[in-house]
């Protein structure tokens, strides 16, 4: 009896996986099933992160990035999956160049207070930097 139940959730787990390939790949049926340009991958890799497939959206979003390298919303999503995968000192950098180009973006902006909202808690303390040189956004300190 414990052998059919460990066969059952195994067959559910292959199921739930296949219906999650399913859906991915009529969410780009739109065009063929084929996910081309920069605006294509960003969408498909939203819907991944939506789904909570944080892998398949990061890549998605670094293929976006590939396509339109300068970028701000490939970058800001860049940074939120790097953040929901813990790769926090990556997704610090990728706010920091999405922040330099787009300054003033709002919900770039807000996605960056709340990340380091966490991150000030999470980081390690750096030897000789105050907290606000490690996190403010290179290129955007004050000048007199």
């Amino acid at each position: 009896m414990r052998r059919h139940a460990i066969h059952q959730a195994a067959r559910g787990a292959v199921l739930a996986g296949l219906a999650v390939a399913a859906v991915a790949l009529a969410a780009c049926s739109g065009n063929g099933g084929r996910v081309h340009g920069a605006d294509d991958q960003l969408q498909f890799g939203v819907q991944m992160a939506q789904r909570g497939l944080w892998s398949e959206a990061l890549f998605r979003f670094e293929k976006a990035r590939s396509l339109d390298p300068g970028n701000p919303r490939v970058l800001n999503n860049i940074a939120v999956a790097l953040e929901a995968a813990g790769r926090y000192e990556e997704a610090l950098e990728a706010y920091r160049e999405a922040l330099r180009l787009a300054p003033g973006n709002r919900d770039l902006e807000e996605n960056y207070a709340s990340f380091l909202d966490f991150y000030q808690s999470f980081a390690p303390p750096q030897e000789g930097a105050e907290a606000e040189e490690i996190l403010e956004p290179e290129g955007t300190e004050d000048t007199p």
